[in-house]
């Protein structure tokens, strides 16, 4: 069955807006077009696809059918023109990339700046999220790529690396913890701690490997930040927990002594480098997805599922 883009790309217009006038002021049109246009492939389908209730606009099962393959329909169009740019010789186009906070530096220095120069015509949309939302935004097609830690294993979600490594105690050089090669969590625990919220990777890790809850019981900080995290220890207050790739930096400088941990949930956990199951890969995400893999401390000897094929 052959269906117009025009009458598409409206409904998804409404679909993803929630009304037809909120739809109507993105697009900048009349919304009596809108509706025309939905009407029309309604009729064209001949099926209701959404119903106009006081609470507001209902689609029906139809309509979230149509507004999936509508959405297939625009990535596969978008790609296209990206990859026929690329084989007349320039690779272009806007990669969307979710990182969780722990992966910025890493990425800004060993992907965004040489992006610049070796794709200078690959424009970079980056959001700095939560584990939660990055996998939520992945599948609503908010992000092309997402970097997150430890995340929840989800059967829509492809990946595209993996790589192990173990969480750390990062602590003061002046802290007699320093000394030690590896240790285990409840050598961590008469330290004063700043641990991160729910919404890192980190404290469901830590979660898991504490029942008893002490750590999360007996912090002296939580926050929202890992910068904040960070800067606890590097102004001497106390210990966190992070993988030694967030610290990079300041590992080299000899700032902080990260030490790797040993308990069971602890000793191996994995970065991803994430993107939505059969969603189109242009040339720019694929010229991006490499140079995440090459190029990225966070995965310096990752795991890629092509090897393995």
């Amino acid at each position: 069955m052959k269906i117009d883009d025009k009458p598409l790309r409206y409904f998804l217009a409404v679909f993803e807006a929630g009304s037809i006038r909120t739809a109507a002021e993105n697009l900048r049109i009349a919304p009596s077009a809108i509706s025309r246009q939905i009407s029309s492939l309604e009729a064209h389908l001949n099926t209701l696809l959404m119903e106009r209730t006081k609470r507001g606009i209902i689609f029906t099962e139809t309509g979230h059918m149509v507004a999936a393959h509508a959405r297939k329909r625009i990535e596969i169009d978008e790609a296209f023109a990206v990859d026929l740019a690329a084989a007349r010789g320039a690779i272009a186009g806007t990669v969307r990339i979710a990182t969780g906070e722990g992966f910025v530096v890493d990425l800004v220095n060993h992907v965004i700046r040489p992006l610049r120069d070796e794709f200078p015509d690959i424009r970079l949309e980056v959001d700095v999220a939560g584990t939660e939302k990055i996998t939520h935004g992945i599948l609503r097609d908010d992000y092309d790529l997402g970097l997150v830690f430890n995340p929840p294993r989800t059967p829509e979600l492809e990946l595209l690396a993996e790589n192990h490594s173990p969480l750390c105690v990062l602590v003061p050089p002046e802290f007699a913890l320093a000394s030690k090669q590896s240790c285990k969590l409840n050598e961590t625990l008469n330290y004063p701690a700043a641990l991160l919220d729910q919404n890192f990777g980190v404290s469901k890790l830590l979660a898991n490997a504490d029942p008893g809850n002490r750590v999360a019981r007996d912090a002296f900080l939580t926050a929202d930040s890992i910068n904040v995290a960070i800067h606890f220890v590097l102004s001497g207050g106390g210990i966190t927990y992070l993988p030694a790739f967030a610290v990079s930096r300041q590992l080299r400088r000899g700032e902080v002594v990260a030490i790797p941990m040993t308990d069971p949930f602890l000793a191996r956990v994995p970065s991803h480098l994430l993107v939505r199951k059969e969603r189109p890969k242009t040339a720019a995400v694929r010229a991006v997805t490499g140079m995440i893999r090459d190029r990225m401390e966070a995965f310096g000897s990752a795991w890629y599922p092509e090897e393995h094929e």
